[in-house]
């Protein structure tokens, strides 16, 4: 009698063992399938934000170097138009006071030395002052405030893009730094989740290892058992029911050591 109790209160025990560690090890095979699924997620969302910020600093760097070249080109443009209308405003001036001037000019014929019909042709007539070409001025002047229209739109057509790409630069740079940023505070949670993740799981993997060695002891004990209290004063009944409990429970746990050495915690979590 008193061996029969010991051996139910050390197979009672053993088993209470086996069974407590048999629902640790599905627990952290369920618990480090889904941290490894976390895992993997982070990471593969880690990746993509340092594509994306690379990205955008490549974007931002490019546009920059657009910007500084085009603006470099509309002043060249804006200082070389600004130059020649100066130049021109003051052809245009000396040309109309010249015009001006001339149409008022007379001769005085009474300082004149010999017939006046001794006077060389010179194109106009004796006495008459040379007023400059008239009939054309119209024309040369106009043509000169063509090409002073031409380049006052220049330069105003040249200031107008100058002022509407600084804003579209802007606004891009603008727009794109609030992407960065955006993106560089997900990613620096997402690292802290990460870290998190991957602590959670390290020790997930030292519980799982501790549990996987209750276990074998547990079934080590309940082997060592059998010899011992196989054929105590059990009735046959009782023997087989016990049996076969017993090779159930052994069945299983042995099939969840099994599936987790050959697939890892996912193979392990619903397989038995």
């Amino acid at each position: 009698a008193n061996q029969k109790g010991w051996c139910d209160k050390a197979t009672a025990d053993a088993e209470q063992k086996r069974d407590y560690a048999a629902e640790e090890v599905r627990e952290l095979n369920a618990e480090m399938a889904k941290l490894e699924a976390i895992r993997d997620t982070l990471t593969e969302d880690l990746f993509e934000l340092e594509k994306g910020m690379k990205e955008i600093k490549e974007a931002q760097a490019s546009a920059q170097q657009e910007r500084d070249t085009e603006a470099a080109q509309n002043k060249e443009t804006t200082e070389e138009a600004e130059v020649g209308l100066k130049a021109l405003n003051m052809c245009i001036d000396l040309m109309d006071k010249f015009y001006k001037t001339v149409a008022k000019e007379s001769i005085d014929l009474s300082l004149a030395q010999g017939p006046a019909d001794d006077a060389p042709d010179a194109g106009f007539d004796n006495g008459e002052a040379y007023t400059g070409a008239q009939s054309e001025s119209g024309g040369i002047m106009a043509m000169l405030s063509v090409m002073q229209s031409d380049f006052e739109r220049t330069i105003e057509e040249t200031r107008k893009a100058e002022e509407q790409a600084q804003k579209d630069h802007l606004d891009f740079m603008t727009e794109s730094g609030m992407s960065l940023a955006s993106k560089e505070a997900s990613t620096a949670a997402k690292k802290e989740q990460l870290e998190d993740t991957t602590s959670n799981l390290g020790e997930a993997e030292q519980s799982l290892f501790s549990q996987t060695g209750i276990l074998k002891t547990s079934l080590k004990e309940l082997l060592d058992l059998k010899p011992v209290c196989i054929d105590t004063g059990m009735s046959y009944e009782e023997r087989i029911a016990h049996r076969e409990d017993e090779i159930q429970s052994l069945n299983k746990a042995m099939c969840i050591l099994e599936k987790y050495a050959e697939f890892g915690p996912e193979g392990a979590a619903g397989a038995c």
